[in-house]
């Protein structure tokens, strides 16, 4: 029987456990292995990202608010390599060599004074790469028990996932996830809004990252979700050609 590619949107499912309350410190991973991550509360997104005859790459993205439960907030990213299949491109996942999957993941909070997206500070994780044969890498980050769910301030908040596979070059993409209002520990308490921020012209309808919509450069918001500045009183900001561009090097040989 022939197996084909699976609908965007089940593998995120099929990889959820529930988060141990216990853990601290802020987790980060980049393994073969499934991310822990509860389901409440959360907006995620799935898709593929790259598509060919030889391989494919599905990603997901999703940021969670755990503050009900006094446990901050939760992102995780997460890509898997699919091959093919009895003649069916993407039909199977197919594991690569070490080093020939790469995951990154940043988060981005959307300032309500400038209203724009920025990248929150602090929370890039930069490439990791896989260090067996696998087909799947994950990245994710949670601040621990009592901890500040916003860490750039109360403000709305997304997920942005990148996904990576080696196939004689570096190819795949990003996908955000849905948004999700966070409020800060420390300071004053405000409602989620009614409605949610305007889409960027750089997401397409369907939710992907279009690249040749994206502003050179995007801000960097810091800790009182504000754009942070420097030292010559300037925006601080991040290139976005780099930030949403593969990454600059070859897995090892």
């Amino acid at each position: 029987m022939r197996s084909h590619p699976p609908t965007p949107g089940t593998t995120g499912r099929r990889a959820r456990r529930a988060l141990c309350a216990a853990a601290a410190a802020v987790l980060v991973a980049a393994t073969s292995t499934t991310p822990a991550h509860a389901a409440d509360n959360g907006r995620h997104n799935e898709d593929w990202v790259y598509r060919s005859d030889s391989l494919c790459v599905l990603v997901y993205a999703e940021m969670l608010d755990l503050s009900n439960g006094n446990a901050g907030s939760y992102q995780t990213s997460a890509a898997n390599v699919f091959g093919p299949n009895d003649g069916i491109p993407c039909g199977r996942g197919w594991a690569v060599p070490a080093g020939h999957l790469a995951i990154r993941q940043v988060v981005l909070v959307y300032n309500l004074n400038t209203q724009v997206w920025g990248t929150c500070l602090g929370l890039d994780s930069d490439w990791h790469y896989t260090p067996n044969t696998t087909s799947h890498a994950d990245w994710y980050m949670w601040s621990g028990e009592g901890s500040n769910p916003a860490p750039c301030g109360t403000a709305w908040y997304a997920t942005l996932a990148f996904g990576y596979v080696w196939d004689g070059g570096w190819n795949g993409g990003s996908l955000p996830s849905g948004n999700v209002w966070l409020t800060a520990k420390y300071g004053l308490q405000a409602k989620t809004p009614s409605s949610q921020p305007p889409r960027p012209s750089w997401i397409t309808g369907t939710g992907a990252v279009d690249p040749s919509r994206l502003p050179d450069r995007l801000p960097l918001i810091g800790a009182d979700g504000e754009p942070t500045r420097t030292g010559s009183g300037a925006v601080a900001t991040v290139d976005t050609a780099t930030m949403f561009g593969p990454p600059s090097q070859p897995p090892p040989k």
